[in-house]
């Protein structure tokens, strides 16, 4: 295969970009990986890193620069920032993107300006009105794929079907061959939650009723989430997206008092283990799932091991041809 071409926006994030470069370098020097590489910078960042890009780099690591004349700030309107922006490390990155440059795209910037520029760019893939943010999770079974956490604050009943054959479609792509999916909701008798949560309900029990497989599962509480019942927790991006961040903060919590608590030498490595599976710098940033390329937005907290993460995500999906794959299988559902 190719060399895969990554295109990378550090811009945004709560790390300064030259910490995360610094980063980034360090784990490809540990774990290299076969990669091109290419950074959308300010000119006065690339002047500062590209000396180090070519200090004891593994031989399948390429690294190059675009200059990105102006800045997205996170408080920045999204869809006013990428029309008079356009020189902007999300625009450029995204235009490479479509025009074949790269094959994927990994920011840690503006979630509402790369969901923007990547629906006017790149084009939703057939028969989906809206693209998610798709995360994924750990459960006692399987890693669990979250859509949406954060791209549409509300949705309409076909939205959240049609984030449920994406994420079926998007598991059936990373093997699981019969993917169920859950409904997130305040309780699990059909009638609950809000009427477009009725209306989605009664229409994944339509595809049961259409598909032998029979994936809709029905309503899931977030207390089951991580039971590892479901493969696929369909829900609108702003619940998602507390939900998202509330298991992450949680989580945190866990960790920080088991250490705090002291361990047995005996249990140090079971607790490492721990810690490593339910660690979200371990797990790839949030796939953009419902467009017609690889592009995944990091949190703007995530460190260098988190970009580390996604840009293998990024890697894994491009090398496995995953936006053929899903395209293909969503037209066997849709």
């Amino acid at each position: 295969m190719l060399t895969p071409v990554i295109g990378i926006d550090l811009m945004g994030g709560d790390f300064p970009p030259e910490t995360l470069f610094e980063n980034l370098l360090d784990f490809f020097r540990e774990r290299p990986q076969k990669v091109r590489l290419v950074f959308y910078l300010p000119q006065a960042l690339i002047d500062q890193l590209k000396p180090l890009s070519k200090k004891n780099l593994p031989d399948d690591l390429e690294i190059s620069f675009v200059e990105a004349k102006e800045v997205i700030q996170m408080e920045d309107d999204p869809l006013l920032a990428i029309r008079s922006k356009k020189n902007a490390s999300i625009p450029l990155g995204i235009q490479d993107l479509s025009k074949k440059k790269l094959n994927a795209f990994v920011s840690l910037g503006n979630t509402g300006a790369l969901i923007g520029a990547s629906k006017v760019t790149l084009k939703t893939l057939e028969g989906i009105q809206r693209p998610a943010l798709l995360a994924l999770l750990p459960t006692k079974i399987r890693p669990l794929a979250v859509l949406d956490v954060g791209a549409n604050v509300s949705c309409s009943a076909k939205h959240l079907t049609q984030f449920a054959l994406m994420g079926v479609a998007y598991q059936k792509c990373l093997g699981i061959e019969n993917p169920k999916v859950g409904l997130l909701n305040i309780g699990s008798e059909k009638r609950k939650g809000r009427s477009e949560l009725v209306q989605a309900y009664q229409q994944l029990q339509q595809l049961n009723e259409e598909n032998p497989s029979k994936p809709f599962l029905g309503n899931i509480e977030g207390k089951e989430a991580f039971l590892g019942h479901v493969n696929v927790l369909v829900t609108e991006g702003f619940s998602g997206n507390i939900f998202l961040k509330t298991a992450e903060g949680m989580t945190a919590y866990i960790l920080e008092r088991i250490l705090d608590e002291g361990l047995d030498k005996h249990k140090e490595s079971s607790f490492s283990s721990l810690a490593r599976d339910l660690n979200y710098a371990e797990y790839p940033g949030a796939l953009i799932c419902g467009i017609n390329s690889v592009v995944i937005k990091c949190h703007g907290y995530s460190n260098g091991k988190a970009l580390y993460s996604s840009i293998l995500g990024a890697i894994n999906l491009v090398s496995t041809g995953f936006i053929e794959k899903l395209k293909e299988k969503l037209s066997l559902d849709l």
